[in-house]
């Protein structure tokens, strides 16, 4: 992997680094939300999805992405946390980054919307260090991955990751 692909570091603690295990195991939780009834749904706006390990919170995650229509989807922006580094505002990934590798595959950023972002000098940009120690948006990716990569390997939709730093109403109007 080039030094533009950020890393699943996560993969293997949080959730299975093996690429078959990990897309049975997402499929599984799919399908079984599916055969409950969620359905997709083509007008789908908005998820929140919690961003605990795999094993304890991907039931939950299954339901809300069970009702993601992939076919409808072009960009997904992914928003978290940061639970490791201080900063103010909201951070970018760094300018040279272009995809967010998963066990799945890699998920191309939409690397303009994230410029025209950067220039509006709003957003923070964040290290890929720090970046890759986060887990809030990568626990999202297996999902994503499963849904939004092509069996050629092609990601159909481009990820805008956005990490939450310290916010405050009073700045962020």
């Amino acid at each position: 992997m080039g030094s533009n692909i950020r890393r699943a570091v996560h993969a293997g603690s949080w959730y299975e680094d093996d690429p078959e295990l990990l897309s049975q195991e997402i499929r599984r939780m799919l399908s079984t939300n599916w055969a409950e009834g969620a359905l997709q749904d083509g007008h789908l706006k908005a998820i929140i999805a919690p961003h605990a390990g795999l094993r304890f919170s991907g039931d939950v995650a299954a339901r809300v992405y069970a009702c993601m229509d992939p076919k409808h989807i072009k960009r997904v922006f992914v928003i978290g946390p940061s639970h490791h580094a201080y900063f103010k505002g909201i951070g970018l990934p760094g300018d040279r980054v272009d995809a967010y590798a998963s066990p799945g595959g890699n998920l191309q950023l939409d690397t303009e919307v994230l410029s025209a972002l950067r220039k509006t000098n709003k957003f923070e940009s964040i290290s890929m260090k720090v970046d890759e120690a986060e887990h809030s948006l990568e626990l999202q990716l297996p999902f994503l991955a499963e849904l939004l990569i092509a069996p050629s390997g092609e990601s159909m939709a481009k990820l805008v990751p956005l990490i939450v730093g310290s916010v405050h109403a009073e700045t962020e109007r």
